[in-house]
């Protein structure tokens, strides 16, 4: 019953994730990518706030104010800012289905990177994985015909690059500490106040066009970042990892089906077939090397 209401949680989580991908694409018409990104931030802070509160008040400034910890926080906020920022540039020329499956080539890109960093072994089904998902990227990007959209799409390779360091970093902070609201609040509150030093450099936001955008951004604030992260580590509690990943991977599909219903962006036999590609290497990623794990185990 645990598992079942673990899994239903973090279903949810994706489909807000996804559905968010549509507030992100149409909140910037009075607004720039990085004004939206540091309200989105600012909104998810006050969001996990009340929990600092509630559970982890004590303990939030003597672990901030530990060295490695903070450090390891600065950068985890590196990585999610830079992945944040990347992909809502990206959003202003490409397509909701385009940015939510290219971003989620994090799944297979994160044994990649643990690999090349710190010399884990690789399965190798995540080569097989990765092949997939390339070829699922060339069909689903093979139909961008401007400058613009090609060099979205780069972005949002980018960004899935950094997400994927986000995650790796995630794992390494909660191996040692159990403050995960604490960690989500000092993310995003550090990402608010480096967006908002750069948009006051390069935008000018003004309280009027957020007002105009005000729907879209508290939609990808409160929900995405506040409420999403909050039903994720609820859900992780109770279910194992691999399908965990594969069903926070659906956000991927939610995205697609929310950007055809509501702002009417279909996608073309080639696309479709790009995307189900990725997904089907996301699985691959996750499943494989589990089943292989277990079959050790009988035979041992």
């Amino acid at each position: 019953m645990e598992t079942l209401r673990g899994n239903l949680l973090l279903l949810l989580a994706s489909v807000i994730w996804g559905t968010a991908f549509v507030a992100q694409a149409t909140g910037m018409e009075y607004v720039g990518p990085l004004t939206f990104t540091f309200v989105r931030f600012l909104l998810g802070a006050i969001t996990i706030l009340p929990f600092i509160i509630l559970f982890e008040k004590k303990l939030f400034l003597k672990t901030i104010k530990k060295p490695k910890v903070f450090l390891l926080i600065f950068f985890t906020s590196l990585a999610l800012g830079l992945g944040a920022t990347t992909q809502q540039y990206a959003l202003l020329h490409t397509d909701v289905s385009n940015a939510a499956f290219i971003t989620a080539l994090y799944v297979p890109l994160v044994p990649i990177i643990l690999t090349l960093i710190l010399r884990n072994k690789l399965h190798n089904s995540i080569w097989l994985a990765v092949f997939i998902c390339l070829v699922g990227l060339y069909l689903l990007t093979s139909e961008s015909n401007s400058v613009a959209m090609r060099y979205s799409d780069t972005l949002l390779i980018f960004s899935s690059i950094a997400f994927a360091c986000q995650i790796i970093l995630t794992d390494i902070y909660l191996k040692n500490n159990n403050l995960h609201f604490t960690f989500a609040f000092s993310q995003y509150f550090i990402i608010f106040i480096s967006t908002f030093i750069i948009a006051l450099l390069y935008e000018s936001p003004t309280l009027k066009n957020i007002s105009l955008e005000f729907f879209e951004i508290f939609y990808a604030g409160f929900f995405s970042v506040g409420i999403a992260y909050t039903l994720q580590i609820i859900g992780q509690k109770n279910t194992k990892p691999a399908p965990a990943a594969i069903i926070l991977a659906m956000e991927a599909v939610f995205a697609a089906i929310a950007g055809w219903i509501i702002i009417d962006q279909s996608m073309s036999f080639v696309k479709i077939i790009g995307c189900i590609l990725i997904f089907s290497g996301i699985i691959i990623a996750q499943v494989f090397p589990l089943l292989t794990k277990n079959k050790e185990r009988i035979n041992e």
